[in-house]
């Protein structure tokens, strides 16, 4: 299992390297942590709220594991965001784990499959971050492994560890671990082969398995339901789950959208000869392990692609799948100039970032330049050293491997002033945190309670729609602050400051009798 230990070493160091490159990241990745921010101070551990509201959008497991590490180590950035990371370096490992289960006479696949997972692009941006899906892909693998170990031997125990993962799944992003899991779980008796359980013996395994997972999901599903009420209960057992699936009122995106991602889910190992074959149609059926892989991999495309809403990380609990299949065909020759196509992706940020240093790129002049020269060498550097690790590193996954990772970190470097510049919220956050008690407004009718942890806010900020509604909560307020993003005039109110956020500013305004 040392390769697979390498693999994992490998993300984990990456991971940190980007988190320190990037700050907390809006909308998500600061909502979220607003939502533990505001369970911390005071909100129900049973219920979540966002910006005094009741939120159940999400589960709570993510904002108890943040809370634990305050309650360990002190109200912190830093030690919150190692949470998601944690999650993915443990699905890196558990890769590792489920192909020599599936494979035992391959020993290789292993240490190959948990390479593939620990430098995919997609996998280091989201696994890296303070988000759900790391700790909903972690379920999954344990979804599969107890999958497995019920169809070699059905005791009652494979079932009873199934239901326990499928119940973490929903602690860790609600019922959706169901279409990652159910697929395979239905089609056992298509996979298991001559091993395969019984019909009544399988049934039997999969009604003990859910009965395991509600009981276990109960034992906060029900108080929460209690004591967050009828809006809470209509928003968590229908709009949350059946809402999505039949019309998404949000992140709505076409059917194909996912196969249209699949060509950057599979680079650099899929767009090889040997790892594009890997995953032919033929070879899906190979065995009775990559026929269980397959339709884990293929059932959730199939049910994410009919859902309305779509994200690029909805199918991160697919990445493990893709890398177990892709590890059945890791190639073996050395890398020479005109396979350099497959660094065409590192070729293209170089190009971009010389189109930004040059001045050719607009976006960058209209944010006041925020990409200075020595960022975009520096990143330049990094993709250059991982297009010369890839021509001369001897070992041909890991020459291979250099290509992901100098993408991801010479982003980073390249990028790192602006992310710091435009989507760092502590500045904004210092700034408003003096009129917590007088009042904070925005107008921005989009507003995700951003600012909430980075301004350690305990009351909610008001949201503001129309100029009847800003004057009635200016007379309510007067000594409170507004911000404003689309930079009009407001009758009674002088702008004090102003601060970049994302693409635009946010000004912020005073009333005139108590304004400096």
């Amino acid at each position: 299992m040392r390769p697979v230990l390498s693999a994992t070493l490998l993300f984990t160091l990456t991971a940190l390297t980007l988190i320190l490159l990037r700050p907390l990241m809006p909308v998500d990745e600061t909502r979220y942590m607003a939502a533990a921010w505001e369970m911390r101070i005071g909100g129900s551990p049973w219920v979540p709220h966002l910006n005094g509201a009741l939120y159940g959008h999400k589960p709570p497991l993510l904002f108890w594991l943040i809370n634990l590490v305050w309650a360990l180590d002190g109200i912190a950035e830093f030690p919150a965001r190692l949470i998601g990371p944690t999650f993915a370096a443990a699905s890196v490992a558990l890769t590792g784990l489920l192909a020599r289960r599936l494979w035992p006479n391959q020993p290789a696949r292993a240490g190959g499959a948990a390479l593939i997972l620990a430098v995919s692009p997609v996998w280091l941006l989201f696994g890296s971050a303070t988000m759900f899906d790391a700790m909903l892909t972690c379920a999954t693998l344990l979804s599969m492994l107890a999958l497995w170990s019920a169809a070699q031997r059905p005791r009652r125990a494979a079932w009873a560890a199934l239901g326990a993962a499928v119940a973490f799944g929903v602690y860790a992003k609600g019922p959706v671990i169901l279409l990652h899991v159910l697929p395979a779980a239905l089609a056992m008796p298509v996979w298991a082969g001559a091993a395969r359980p019984s019909g009544r013996v399988w049934a039997t395994g999969l009604g003990l398995a859910l009965l395991v997972a509600l009981l276990l999901v109960g034992l906060w599903l029900v108080p929460a339901l209690i004591l967050g009420g009828a809006d809470y209960r209509t928003e968590v057992l229908w709009r949350q789950s059946g809402g999505r699936m039949v019309a998404s009122f949000a992140h709505q995106k076409p059917w194909w959208f996912f196969l249209a991602l699949l060509p950057l889910m599979i680079w650099p190992f899929g767009w090889t000869w040997s790892g594009f074959a890997a995953l032919r149609p033929r070879r899906l059926l190979a065995d009775r392990g990559t026929q269980l892989v397959a339709l884990w991999a293929g059932g959730a495309l199939a049910a994410f692609s009919l859902i309305s809403g779509k994200q690029a990380h909805y199918l991160l609990p697919e990445m493990p799948a893709l890398a177990l299949l892709m590890a059945g065909g890791l190639p073996t020759r050395k890398w020479r100039r005109r396979d350099l196509w497959l660094a065409l992706p590192l070729l293209a940020a170089l190009a971009g970032f010389g189109a930004a240093a040059t001045g050719l790129i607009p976006a960058p002049r209209k944010l006041d330049d925020p990409l200075p020269l020595w960022s975009l060498v520096l990143g330049s550097a990094c993709l250059l050293v991982g297009i010369v690790g890839f021509l001369r590193l001897r070992s041909a996954p890991v020459a291979l491997a250099a290509l992901p990772l100098a993408l991801m970190i010479g982003l980073h470097l390249a990028l790192s002033p602006l992310l710091f510049a435009r989507y760092d919220m502590t500045a904004l956050g210092q700034a408003v945190s003096p009129f917590d008690r007088p009042g904070i407004a925005v107008t921005d009718g989009t507003y995700h309670a951003q600012l909430n942890f980075a301004g350690r806010l305990r009351n909610p900020v008001a949201r503001l729609a129309g100029p009847e509604a800003v004057a009635a909560w200016r007379q309510a307020h007067p000594d409170g602050l507004l911000l404003d993003r689309a930079g009009l005039a407001i009758p009674g109110m002088i702008p004090v400051a102003a601060l970049p956020y994302r693409g635009g500013t946010y000004s912020l305004y005073r009333s005139e009798e108590v304004a400096p």
